[in-house]
């Protein structure tokens, strides 16, 4: 007999509890499933949230795309014109009423002049001013001179979102951006216009309807 053979002989003898703990399985089961189902939640929740933050940022692209090709459709626009188009965005975009406050839609017209000079002849904003993506003020001169000359003018439309995460509410807020820029179809350009001035400010209400009025400034 070996010396292993005598030393679990021995144990046997002296500790019969011992073994039979040693040799009992019942439970392991559980102990694994209490071992592996926190990884397999969080990767569940993990692949749900990637959904919805992808989710999000198709409809900010699209809402985006919505928004400059509305305001391309016509030669001119004034501020009622304008809320229809961002009333039009604010449905598009589809996020809930308690984050309306968490977007920001901007429209910029510009038109070149022969000598190329650059004049932004609209400007519409709703919500804060845009953070992401691009500086707070748009820089057509990034342009080529292709998409941009004294014989097209562009239009400039800008989403900013600022998406908050459902489940790991303790990570960052990600501010989903898209800019998205398309040649008028009717005119040369597009202007705002409403009395004269082409700056404009927009509001959505409870009933996700966007009313705009003219800035204390014209761009």
């Amino acid at each position: 007999m070996t010396l292993k053979t005598k030393l679990l002989s021995t144990i046997a003898n002296r500790f019969p509890t011992f073994v039979k703990l040693r040799e009992d399985e019942d439970g392991i089961a559980a102990i694994e499933f209490a071992l592996i189902a926190p990884i397999m939640i969080i990767l569940y929740f993990g692949m749900s949230e990637i959904a919805m933050g992808i989710m999000a940022d198709r409809g900010v692209s699209h809402a985006t795309a919505v928004t400059a090709d509305l305001t391309t459709q016509l030669p001119t626009y004034n501020t009622n014109e304008i809320a229809d188009i961002m009333t039009a965005t604010v449905a598009v975009l589809g996020v809930p009423d308690s984050k309306l406050n968490e977007v920001s839609i901007e429209l910029n017209s510009y038109q070149k002049m022969t000598d190329g000079t650059v004049n932004r002849v609209g400007y519409a904003l709703l919500g804060d001013a845009i953070s992401t993506g691009a500086g707070a003020t748009y820089d057509p001169e990034v342009l080529s001179d292709q998409m941009f000359n004294a014989q097209s003018g562009v239009v400039v439309a800008r989403i900013n979102y600022k998406y908050t995460p459902s489940t790991f509410w303790f990570l960052e807020n990600m501010t989903m951006a898209e800019t998205l820029v398309m040649k008028p179809r009717k005119s040369v350009n597009v202007p705002f216009d409403e009395g004269g001035a082409n700056s404009f400010t927009c509001s959505v209400g409870t009933d996700r309807l966007v009313t705009c009025s003219v800035s204390a400034s014209s761009v």
